[in-house]
C-alpha cells in the first residue's frame, strides 16, 4: 500500500503541470514571488485626500460581525479629492474596498426598518453604480463611506442582466426571511449571504470543523450540477445530462457570485467537461487541480493569499493525495461508505493543518467526524429547501409549510453542530 502510494506520488510529480503548480505555490507562499493585483486601485492623487468615489459594485457585500457596515469592492470610475484647499475631480482605475453603513445596504431588506431618505436606499449588488462620500482609512486600506447614492446600474445588456440578478437576490432574501432561522441558513448556502445568519451559528460551524459547509464551494456546485442533470435527463433524455448539468452550474455561479472556492470548483468542472468532450477516458484529477491552480492565479492573483483559496485547494489536494491510502486502511474496519467519508475528511484535515495553524492559530480535528455526520444532513436540508423554493414560487400558500418542516430539520442539524463544536480545538 505504501509502495503504491509512493509510486503514484512520483508519477504525479513527473507531470509538468503538477510541477509548475508546486513551484508557483512554493515561490508565492515563501514570499519570493509577489503576484501583482490585476485590478489594483489607482488614482492620480494621495488617497488620504479622497472625499468621494464613483464606481460600480463588483463583489457581493459582506456584513461585519458588529452588523454596523458592509464591505465590498468597487470598480472605480472617478474620484473627488481635496488637495491644498481645492476640490478636484479625476479619473480612477482598478477596484477599491469600501465600507458602507448597514442602514444604506439594508434599506430594502425585509425585517430592517430605518428612517432614511429615498435617495439613500441602495440595492447593494454586483453591477449597481454608486456615488460614495466619505474618507480613506490608511490602516484598513479601504474607503469608509458616510453617505451613498445609487446612480443606476451598468449600461448595456450585461448591466440589465446583472440588475435582474440583483432583484432576484433581493426577492430571494424576502422569501428566506419568511422562513426564519432555517431561511437564514438556506440564504447562506445558496447565495453566500449571511445577512440573517446569527454570528453564533457561524462560530458553531467553524468550531465543529464545518466552515466548508457555509462557504460556497464544490459541494454546492456538485449539488446543483447533479440536480439539473438528473431533472434534465428525466425530461429530455440522458444524452443531455452533461449539458444541463453545466447549465445548473452556470446559473448557480451567476446567482451566488464567484468566491475563491467557488471559482476553483467552477474551473475544475469546466476542465473535466472539456476532457470528456475530447474523449479523454482517464484523467488524473490532481493534474486538473494543478492546472486550475495556475489558471486561477493568472485570472485573479489577489485570491492566492486569501484563506478561502488556500483552504479550498489544500483540502481537495489532501483528499486526492491521501484519501485512497486512508480508505485502504479503514475499509476492513468500517463499512465502505463510512470509510470513504472518513478518509476524505482525514485527507482534507491533514493537508489544511498548516494553513489553519498559520492563519487561525487553531485546528479542529473533530471535523473528521462532524463532516461525515453533518454533511449528508446538510445535503438533505439543501434538497428540501430547493423543493420548497420551487413549490413556493408555483403555489405561494405552501411556503409556511416548507418553512415549518425546514425549521424542524434546522433545529436537529444545529443541535449536532453545537454538539461537535464543544470538542476543544488544538491551539498553536
Amino acid at each position: 500500500m505504501v509502495k503504491d502510494f509512493l509510486s503514484l506520488l512520483l508519477a504525479r510529480l513527473g507531470n509538468p503541470v503538477v510541477l509548475a503548480a508546486l513551484l508557483l505555490a512554493a515561490l508565492v507562499y515563501s514570499g519570493v514571488v509577489h503576484l501583482a493585483d490585476r485590478h489594483a486601485f489607482f488614482v492620480p492623487v494621495e488617497r488620504e485626500a479622497l472625499c468621494e468615489i464613483k464606481g460600480t459594485i463588483s463583489t457581493n457585500p459582506v456584513k461585519n460581525r458588529r452588523g454596523t457596515s458592509y464591505t465590498c469592492r468597487l470598480a472605480a470610475e472617478s474620484v473627488t479629492a481635496v488637495v491644498r484647499g481645492s476640490t478636484i475631480t479625476a479619473s480612477a482605475a482598478g477596484e477599491v474596498a469600501v465600507s458602507i453603513p448597514a442602514a444604506a445596504v439594508e434599506a430594502f431588506y425585509p425585517g430592517r426598518l430605518y428612517s432614511r431618505a429615498a435617495s439613500q436606499a441602495l440595492l447593494a449588488e454586483v453591477g449597481e453604480r454608486v456615488r460614495c462620500t466619505g474618507q480613506w482609512v490608511p490602516s484598513a486600506e479601504l474607503f469608509r463611506v458616510r453617505s451613498v447614492e445609487a446612480t443606476g446600474h451598468s449600461p448595456g445588456v450585461a448591466g440589465k442582466v446583472l440588475h435582474v440578478r440583483s432583484l432576484c437576490r433581493l426577492f430571494f432574501k424576502r422569501l428566506m426571511f419568511s422562513w426564519g432561522a432555517a431561511g437564514a441558513l438556506v440564504l447562506s448556502l445558496l447565495s453566500g449571504s449571511r445577512d440573517y445568519l446569527d454570528p453564533s451559528v457561524g462560530d458553531s460551524f467553524r468550531l465543529a470543523g464545518l466552515s466548508h459547509v457555509l462557504a460556497l464551494s464544490g459541494m454546492h456546485l456538485s449539488f446543483f450540477s447533479g440536480l439539473a442533470g438528473s431533472v434534465g435527463a428525466g425530461l429530455f433524455g440522458k444524452k443531455y445530462r452533461a449539458v444541463l448539468g453545466l447549465v445548473g452550474i452556470a446559473f448557480f455561479v451567476w446567482f451566488a457570485g464567484l468566491s475563491p472556492s467557488l471559482l476553483r470548483a467552477l474551473l475544475c468542472a469546466l476542465f473535466m467537461l472539456a476532457a470528456r468532450a475530447v474523449f479523454c477516458t482517464e484523467v488524473d484529477f490532481f493534474a486538473v487541480l494543478s492546472a486550475v491552480f495556475l489558471v486561477h492565479a493568472v485570472l485573479v492573483p489577489s485570491d492566492v493569499q486569501d484563506a478561502a483559496f488556500m483552504l479550498s485547494y489544500g483540502a481537495l489536494a489532501g483528499i486526492l493525495l491521501f484519501s485512497d491510502a486512508v480508505h485502504a486502511m479503514l475499509v476492513r474496519l468500517v463499512p465502505p461508505a463510512l470509510s470513504a467519508g472518513i478518509s476524505a475528511a482525514v485527507g482534507a484535515q491533514v493537508a489544511t493543518v498548516p494553513v489553519c495553524a498559520n492563519v487561525f492559530g487553531t485546528v479542529m480535528p473533530v471535523g473528521i467526524v462532524s463532516s461525515v455526520v453533518v454533511s449528508p444532513l446538510v445535503s438533505l436540508f439543501l434538497a428540501l429547501a430547493v423543493c420548497g423554493i420551487l413549490a413556493s414560487l408555483a403555489l405561494p400558500f405552501l411556503s409556511p409549510l416548507f418553512g415549518t418542516v425546514l425549521n424542524w430539520l434546522y433545529a436537529a442539524l444545529l443541535g449536532l453542530v453545537e454538539l461537535f463544536s464543544r470538542v476543544p480545538p488544538v491551539v498553536f
